[in-house]
């Protein structure tokens, strides 16, 4: 596999979980939490979520890669 298509590869997937990151946080806000739609806290609140979310992909994958 050449280096362009490796990377192509490597930027789809990468864009796909963080679309999927953002979608599932929010619908989780709305299932879970008191809000009935987007306001700036709600985003501010998401945001933190997305974070989150990121760091304990993190964590698990470098646990995985040391075990």
């Amino acid at each position: 596999m050449n280096k362009e298509i490796k990377n192509k590869i490597i930027n789809e997937t990468v864009d796909t979980i963080i679309d999927s990151i953002y979608e599932v946080t929010q619908e989780y806000m709305y299932e879970f939490g008191n809000e009935s739609e987007s306001s700036d806290e709600f985003i501010k609140q998401q945001e933190m979520l997305e974070r989150e979310v990121i760091k304990e992909l993190y964590k698990r994958i470098n646990y995985e890669s040391n075990v």
